[in-house]
């Protein structure tokens, strides 16, 4: 079959092309920081030439933007081929942390726009704000299910432990920066769901 030929075919290849940029970019921005990296750096990286690259993306906040939005959905992804254990759960989120952290560009990046989109009038505001409410959602559901399966106690607030999780996270994010990476993020993260996970747990065993 030969290579598709006119507009449909130019948009096909466009649409392919813009997740390769999005990884470069993550990359680079990961390794090297936002301020660190330029367009041009990031169309090389992609093997692009600077004009493709703004073809897809407008200028660099509008990058940096979804970036850090396909960062957050490649974590959605893996967060749905976890088994519904709650324990297998929170070991997935500390490993997921352990390979973020191999990027800390990314995660600073995630906690500075995130703070930014609290904002209303922030373009990234809707984004941010669904993506942490269905974080929030889908941890209730998958406590509420181990309560039901008999691997949590009964009778646990879901919600509520579901946004302390959510309120450690972005926290330890935020010290962890803001110390200057100077702690043991993943030893911390570990040592909280395995308390958590030795007070809810039906059978009082932690990870």
């Amino acid at each position: 079959m030969g290579t598709p030929r006119g507009p449909r075919g130019a948009y096909a290849a466009g649409q392919a092309r813009r997740p390769q940029i999005l990884e470069a970019a993550m990359r680079r921005f990961g390794q090297d920081g936002y301020h660190n990296t330029s367009l041009a750096r990031v169309a090389r990286d992609a093997g692009i030439t600077d004009a493709g690259l703004l073809h897809h993306f407008g200028g660099k906040q509008q990058l940096l933007q979804a970036v850090v939005e396909y960062w957050h959905h490649q974590l959605d992804e893996r967060w749905r081929r976890v088994s519904d254990s709650v324990r297998d759960a929170f070991r997935c989120h500390v490993e997921d942390m352990a390979e973020a952290l191999r990027m800390p560009g990314i995660v600073e990046l995630s906690v500075v726009l995130a703070a930014e989109a609290t904002a209303a009038g922030h373009p990234a505001h809707d984004f941010f704000s669904q993506w942490q409410e269905k974080g929030v959602r889908e941890l209730t559901e998958r406590l509420r299910a181990g309560s039901e399966s008999g691997e949590l106690k009964p009778d646990l607030n879901h919600e509520a432990i579901a946004r302390e999780c959510a309120a450690v996270d972005a926290g330890l994010r935020l010290q962890w920066l803001a110390s200057g990476r100077s702690f043991d993020f993943v030893g911390v993260m570990r040592s909280h769901l395995d308390h958590l996970m030795r007070s809810i747990s039906a059978d009082g065993k932690g990870l």
